[in-house]
């Protein structure tokens, strides 16, 4: 059996491989962090998400630990 003309057999482009994909905007890959979960309200995740989400929890979180919390 033949190949199609453009098709290749054997391993090629595409699929998953390090440093692919979008960039994050601040800098921070997912290698870089560790998945925390909470429960709120939708009315509370609609308000992360406009404070800035995940960058602001982690400003957050720094701006208190600097402080000696």
């Amino acid at each position: 059996m033949s190949n199609k003309v453009g098709h290749q057999t054997g391993p090629g482009r595409g699929g998953r491989r390090e440093g692919a994909g979008r960039k994050a905007i601040d800098g921070v890959t997912i290698a870089d962090t560790v998945l925390i979960t909470a429960r709120v309200t939708p009315e509370q995740r609609e308000r992360f998400l406009d404070l800035g989400g995940s960058e602001w929890l982690r400003a957050i979180i720094d701006r208190e630990f600097d402080k000696g919390v």
